[in-house]
């Protein structure tokens, strides 16, 4: 009787232990299965990673990059082409479809102001045509938003890097951004704390100020406007120069902001400042 009761017991806990490592052997099966799903969803989702974002002037890309854009981009006033690569790091093609700029730490330069034309100088009227002062860009210009979306097309295959670009409004000479294109039904990649830096006007060259401001002052004759007041022409020009020097000093501070004090135009604008001197005396504004 003894031997049918452990018999019987034993057959149970066969039974039973069978059972147990049938489902445990198919629970296994089920989380591996399960994780080579989430591991294949990942390989082949599409991800998106930013190689380089730049901000160049249509002027210095080459001719085949320039024979690319539509004639009006980065021509128009505070216009820059943004020149981004992307690489597809995952599985599947990334269908870009949307680039987003957020600009911040927005900062400007100034150009110096010269000298107005007073059009009746035995009055004290105010002039008719004063030059610009302190006004460099107008970045709310036409009601333009920096942070309007832009719409891309572009299809990025897995593990290709792809490069683009896309004529933007630039709020400033310098700025920091975060940069994000979206794809593949609303996924996003982001490159974020860019600095920005845009080349300096012509007037920063010192010839071209110069002779700028020397036709100015042959237009105004003996007297010249600055803002509200009537002055001596000569007087007018030495302050503009002045100015320019000032204005010269505010781009030096933007290109070491941007840590661009290598690049040849930091090294010009230094130049621009040592030819100030010359300039007054080409001017006849040392002894007047």
């Amino acid at each position: 009787m003894l031997e049918v009761i452990i018999a019987a017991v034993s057959g149970v806990l066969g039974a039973a232990l069978g059972s147990w490592a049938t489902m445990r052997a198919a629970r296994t099966a089920e989380r591996t299965a399960l994780e080579a799903a989430r591991i294949t969803k990942e390989v082949r989702e599409a991800e998106i990673e930013f190689v380089d974002v730049s901000l160049v002037e249509p002027e210095d890309l080459d001719e085949a990059d320039r024979a690319s854009l539509a004639p009006a981009d980065g021509r128009g006033r505070g216009m820059a082409i943004l020149d981004v690569k992307l690489r597809n790091s995952g599985g599947e093609t990334a269908y870009i479809y949307e680039l987003r700029l957020k600009p911040w730490d927005v900062r400007d330069g100034f150009r110096p102001e010269l000298p107005g034309i007073v059009e009746d100088h035995e009055t004290r009227s105010y002039p008719s045509r004063v030059g610009p002062s302190h006004h460099y860009q107008d970045r709310r210009e036409n009601g333009h938003d920096p942070e309007r979306p832009q719409r891309v097309s572009q299809a990025l295959p897995p593990g290709e890097v792809d490069r683009f670009l896309v004529s933007v409004k630039t709020p400033a000479c310098f700025f920091r951004a975060n940069v994000s294109v979206t794809f593949n039904a609303g996924r996003t990649a982001e490159a974020n704390n860019l600095k920005f830096l845009r080349k300096p006007p012509d007037w920063v060259d010192p010839d071209s100020m110069l002779e700028l401001l020397r036709a100015r002052l042959q237009e105004c004759g003996p007297f010249a406007a600055r803002g509200s007041r009537r002055m001596p022409a000569a007087e007018a020009g030495r302050l503009c120069l002045a100015e320019y020097e000032e204005s010269l000093l505010a781009a030096a501070a933007l290109y070491a902001l941007a840590g661009r004090t290598s690049d040849p135009e930091y090294a010009a604008i230094h130049a621009s400042r040592s030819r100030i001197p010359q300039m007054r005396q080409d001017l006849g504004l040392d002894h007047s």
